[in-house]
């Protein structure tokens, strides 16, 4: 009798297991409507942007969460790379946007070891390689300092245009 109930809960084993390998998947269609909270928050992000043209930046962060039309990062290291150069950015937050990293608190950009600039508010464009920042900043370049107020700075051609400039040059000695 043992015997006769093993054999038969065998039998429907096998053919639950038959009925499920030859069933359809089912898709699962979640709908979401606007959610008001972080969708995902990732600690020690890091990120490639490529493009037709190869590796455009390279990004890390130490914590970042996604929104619908956003990502706010938080200690920022940044690496952009140009057919001759790079330029490496540090700052302690920022928001992406598509094709926008908006910067803020504590900025340092230095443009290849020759154009070192700081500022509390930079908004890069990665469409045109424009930077800028409409808050007071400084900039050292070969042992001279400026400070102005508002500043924009062209990474691929590599021009700077400022406003209200005080330039400091210290005598060598």
């Amino acid at each position: 009798m043992v015997l006769k109930i093993f054999a038969v809960v065998i039998l429907l084993l096998v053919m639950e297991i038959t009925f499920l390998s030859t069933q359809e998947p089912i898709t699962l269609e979640i709908k979401q409507s606007n959610i008001l909270f972080s969708d995902v928050t990732f600690e020690a992000l890091h990120a490639y942007l490529i493009t037709t043209e190869g590796l455009r930046a390279d990004l890390r962060a130490r914590r970042a969460e996604t929104f619908k039309t956003r990502h706010e990062l938080e200690e920022i290291n940044a690496t952009l790379f140009f057919s001759d150069h790079k330029d490496y950015i540090r700052a302690d937050r920022g928001l992406y946007a598509p094709k926008t990293l908006h910067l803020l608190q504590d900025i340092v950009y230095d443009s290849n070891h020759s154009l070192l600039f700081k500022s509390d508010d930079l908004v890069y464009n990665m469409q045109n390689g424009i930077a800028h920042s409409d808050l007071p900043f400084t900039l050292l370049k070969d042992g001279a300092q400026a400070e102005g107020t508002s500043l924009r700075y062209d990474t691929r051609r590599r021009h700077v245009t400022a406003e209200n400039i005080v330039f400091t040059i210290e005598e060598e000695k």
